[in-house]
């Protein structure tokens, strides 16, 4: 989901617009299928971003409607706009089991293509348990980094984000639930200081853990991406 929305920010900002569906056939739309795990409820978040070209999103009209099911069960995505991007959106409880195969049927109108399969399976599951959120580390130590999950083959990318370091990432292979950051791996920010203000060399970081895995997307669209992903994150401070 996060994938997403910082997708449509990005076409707000550059001015984004919206088509009628009955304009456009399912051969000339780019889909964007993300199923979202939260690391705090058992539930899937599943999200469909509809678009032609880069700046046009596409709005369902009568007797269209997108769905998504898994283990039994089965949601319609409800439309959403917000700052001019369009998406539909829905929750499927109790669907976080790993494997569990997410299929997304768009269902088109008149003699419009229908797109009843896109399928993705569900990874494992991450939870960070260390280092715990509040805590503070200095950039010259190293920083344990913990985390439950089921088994799995799949990797998963460890990131970092502030105000005063310099955004990284550590790849971890499949099978790991720890990682160690090494001292010096997170830098201050090279960001160019604003005249007559103090840089800030102390600051609130997001760490965050990502599981991401690719799915098929039904061969009646155009092209797209169809993904599921689950996230941790916890909140440190830096210091030098």
């Amino acid at each position: 989901m996060k994938r997403i929305t910082a997708l449509a920010v990005v076409l707000v900002l550059a001015g984004c617009s919206t088509v009628d569906s009955k304009d456009i056939r399912t051969s000339g739309i780019t889909a964007d299928l993300l199923v979202s795990l939260p690391e705090d409820t058992d539930a899937a978040d599943v999200t469909a971003s509809l678009r032609v070209g880069t700046l046009t999103f596409v709005e369902l009209g009568d007797g269209e409607d997108i769905t998504a099911s898994g283990a039994g069960k089965t949601v319609q995505l409800k439309h959403r706009r917000s700052a001019g991007a369009t998406d539909y959106r829905n929750r499927l409880d109790g669907v976080v089991a790993p494997g569990t195969e997410i299929t997304f049927d768009l269902e088109r109108s008149g003699d419009d293509t229908s797109a009843p399969k896109s399928t993705i399976a569900l990874p494992a599951r991450v939870r960070l348990t260390a280092p715990a959120s509040g805590t503070t580390y200095s950039r010259r130590q190293a920083i344990d980094v913990r985390f439950t999950s089921e088994p799995s083959q799949a990797g998963a990318i460890l990131s970092w984000a502030g105000e005063c370091v310099t955004t990284g990432s550590l790849q971890l292979e499949g099978g790991r639930t720890s990682v160690t950051i090494p001292a010096g791996s997170i830098t201050p920010s090279m960001a160019t200081p604003t005249p007559g203000v103090k840089p800030t060399t102390t600051c609130p970081i997001n760490l965050t853990l990502t599981r991401r895995d690719e799915g098929t997307l039904d061969p009646a669209f155009k092209n797209g991406t169809i993904a599921a992903e689950t996230q941790s994150t916890r909140r440190i401070t830096s210091t030098p």
